[in-house]
């Protein structure tokens, strides 16, 4: 029998190193997929990007937390260099293996013996790994690295996959796996984070990281707009349950997204992020009107039919705004302007915070697992067909012709979300408003009231049947038309 992964620990392996060796590509390499941005300049990476990786041990698989981390000694032109540094340190804090990783074409440089150094001075288990080497050729430099008191390094190639088998060799060789995870299960729960620049985004996703495990400075927070630049998945684990919450990059507006590739990517990278989730926590900087990237990021949840919740941040700022009122006043006054920008995301609640001072944040995860569920809940075809047969003596669709939209049945086909399937005799008697008004309708008859529902209208089963061949068809199935 496996044993229970929420009890055990995965070894945390770092990889170092100055900027543009490819760590980043490395990673991407070694893990099988893309989780850091690669792009042809020193420090894209800023933050701790972490993943969990596989190892086989004696045939059987164990997991580390592998992590890229920002490049060592760069000096960042957004003066966000110490707080890259921060986080690097952190890293090889936390590390049981660093990975420090060397430039095989460039040779050896000052900043590789200022890194190797402070590795020995710390007495970190350390592999060395000589990048670039694309070829036995370049297996000849290897030698001139082994001045670093580190070893003879690696030589691989990320970029052509050559040796990269080695690299997990000699994390199993130099790691006792014997007690790591044997498994890690799909979280029961990803929480995107979501927002425009300089919202907050961040600052939350560290006030969970406060809550979870006592880790204030998970990702970096600054000023500086854009600081976030990847998708960052951080896993917790709290009471037995893993979450997943994933900090995206700003939202900005299309016309500087057009210009940058770095950016536009990691706006990518963000709609990506909204689709993988189960949950988005959209952020909204409360002292700011509601902006067009706002209105954008909220129209593609919608479309991506995603349950959300709309987190108004820097509450405490809008308090002292305006001392005068009630809170609950301000509340219900907030609540009414964001109906009246997002009317889309009118069944979406509203979560007001102060991530910086870690006030209701636990809310967020706690309403977060509510919409989870709501969204999860499978209803009986009966129960549908009742409620569909109630909205149709209510208000029926009306046609140019005047002829009648018949509804077969309803059937709810999948959860996450809910999507119900209404079969009907021609479905352009089913115009947009009226679909749109059985959907509100569902949710306030269906446990469905702050979630989005998704809503298929199929006619019949073959071009042609006859009314009374679908309803033997039907009722074959233990259905009956409604």
């Amino acid at each position: 029998m496996a044993s229970n992964p929420s009890n055990q620990i995965a070894p945390v392996v770092a990889i170092i190193g100055r900027p543009n060796v490819g760590k980043s590509i490395l990673l991407n390499a070694v893990a099988g997929k893309r989780i850091s941005i690669v792009e042809d300049q020193p420090g894209v990476t800023r933050d701790r990007i972490s993943f969990p990786l596989p190892i086989d041990v004696d045939g059987k698989t164990r997991y580390v937390e592998i992590v890229d981390t920002g490049g060592y000694g760069f000096v960042d032109p957004d003066k966000l260099t110490d707080h890259i540094q921060h986080q690097i340190e952190i890293a090889m804090s936390r590390a049981s293996l660093v990975l420090f990783i060397v430039d095989c074409g460039d040779g050896l440089t000052s900043v590789d013996r200022e890194i190797a150094t402070l590795l020995r001075k710390r007495e970190i288990k350390t592999v060395l790994i000589a990048n670039k080497a694309d070829s036995e050729k370049a297996d000849a430099g290897l030698g001139d690295f082994a001045r670093l008191g580190l070893g003879t390094p690696l030589g691989v190639s990320a970029r052509t996959k050559r040796n990269l088998e080695t690299i997990t060799d000699a994390i199993a060789a130099n790691l006792d796996l014997s007690n790591a995870p044997d498994k890690m299960p799909r979280p029961e729960m990803l929480l995107a984070i979501v927002g425009k620049r300089n919202s907050g985004k961040s600052t939350l996703v560290n006030a969970i990281a406060e809550i979870y495990e006592g880790d204030s400075d998970r990702v970096i927070v600054s000023e500086v707009p854009g600081t976030t630049r990847d998708s960052i998945d951080v896993r917790f684990v709290k009471g037995g349950k893993s979450l997943v919450v994933i900090d995206t990059a700003g939202v900005r507006k299309k016309k500087h997204m057009m210009t940058h590739d770095l950016e536009f990517y990691s706006f990518h990278r963000a709609q990506l992020s909204i689709r993988r989730a189960d949950v988005v926590a959209m952020l909204i900087d409360g002292v700011e009107p509601i902006s067009e990237p706002d209105k954008k990021l909220a129209k593609y949840i919608v479309d991506e039919h995603k349950p959300a919740i709309l987190v108004i941040n820097k509450w405490d700022l809008v308090q002292k705004e305006m001392p005068e009122k009630r809170d609950d006043e301000m509340m219900e006054e907030y609540r009414t302007y964001v109906d009246s920008q997002l009317p889309f995301m009118d069944f979406a609640p509203l979560v007001f915070v102060t991530a910086t001072e870690l006030r209701k944040v636990q809310s967020v995860l706690d309403v977060a697992g509510h919409l989870f569920n709501q969204s999860n809940i499978r209803l009986t075809t009966g129960r549908l067909n009742q409620v569909v047969k109630q909205i149709m003596a209510e208000r029926g669709p009306s046609t140019p012709s005047g002829r009648r939209a018949r509804i077969y049945y309803a059937t709810q086909v999948a959860t996450g979300p809910p999507t119900i399937v209404l079969f009907v005799n021609h479905p352009e008697f089913l115009t947009t408003p009226y679909r749109r008004f059985m959907v509100n309708r569902f949710r306030e008859l269906l446990p469905y009231a702050e979630i989005p529902i998704k809503l298929v209208v199929r006619g019949r089963s073959q071009p042609g049947e006859e009314r009374g061949q679908v309803r033997n068809k039907e009722r074959e199935r233990g259905e009956e038309e409604i």
